[in-house]
């Protein structure tokens, strides 16, 4: 992924959610707009409380990385010291495949997935 852009309902409160939980860097913000680079690629906010996307739409898509198994549990652990609910969480090496997975809500409502493989 090269770049992603998202509507937002709740702009800043994104812009927290990405630079606390996932180390995001904001590299451009304006009054209704922002890019960030987070897990090495820009993603660009809009901020659209009014956008047509309504909950079904944003829950039937999302974005994800892929990221190492140590990684993996240092994000669940910092989603959770936030506060963020987790939605699923199948940790690496946990099942036959050793992949594992976590999905979190940003505070817009767009899913994000983090998957990792099996620690080594």
């Amino acid at each position: 992924m090269f770049h992603l852009s998202l509507p937002v309902n709740r702009f800043h409160e994104c812009l927290r959610f990405y630079v606390d939980c996932f180390g995001a860097r904001v590299v451009m913000l304006g009054d209704q707009a922002a890019n960030l680079f987070v897990f090495g690629a820009q993603v660009t906010f809009h901020d659209k409380p009014d956008t047509p996307l309504g909950e079904q739409g944003r829950k039937q898509m999302h974005f994800g990385q892929v990221v190492p198994a140590d990684e993996w549990m240092s994000i669940r652990d910092v989603l959770i010291a936030h506060g963020h609910e987790i939605l699923l969480q199948v940790p690496p090496g946990s099942t036959e495949t050793g992949r594992g997975k976590l999905v979190v809500e940003d505070p817009s409502g767009n899913l994000v997935e983090i998957n990792s493989h099996a620690p080594a």
